[in-house]
């Protein structure tokens, strides 16, 4: 069992099978850290219209924080702006986490496949251990 697990999240269908996954390796004493990270350029964009990111990201959350509510999973959630790879590792590495937990794809598949995922940059970079669901 984890005590800590990080869950990078961005609202996808493959962050919610991300989280429901988590539920097989964790018990009473395990938090979950769900991070969600709002792009730069989705930032800016908010920033110039007005318009209320956080509240928009936390309403795209809500079906995990549902779930964990459901199964009395103990967990907080963090917005933090920048680019989601190295913002993940970066909260990983500076974190006092046993294993990060993310979905193969995220909201912007398309820009994945052309880049490079999220998930593997993260597989890649992460000084400890990462689950990908599928």
């Amino acid at each position: 069992m984890y005590k800590s697990i990080l869950l990078a999240a961005d609202g996808s269908d493959n962050s919610f099978r991300a989280a429901k996954e988590t539920l097989n390796f964790i018990n009473e004493n395990t938090k979950v850290t769900i991070l969600n990270v709002i792009q730069v350029e989705k930032s800016k964009d908010a920033i110039l219209h007005g318009e209320d990111i956080v509240r928009e990201q936390k309403e795209k959350l809500a079906d995990i924080m549902r779930l964990y509510e459901n199964e009395n999973v103990t967990y907080n959630v963090i917005f933090e702006r920048g680019i989601p790879d190295e913002t993940v590792v970066k909260a990983a590495n500076d974190g006092d986490f046993n294993i990060i937990v993310l979905g193969n794809r995220g909201l912007n598949a398309l820009k994945g496949m052309m880049m490079g995922s999220v998930s593997h940059k993260v597989a890649k970079r992460a000084n400890i251990p990462v689950l990908i669901v599928k």
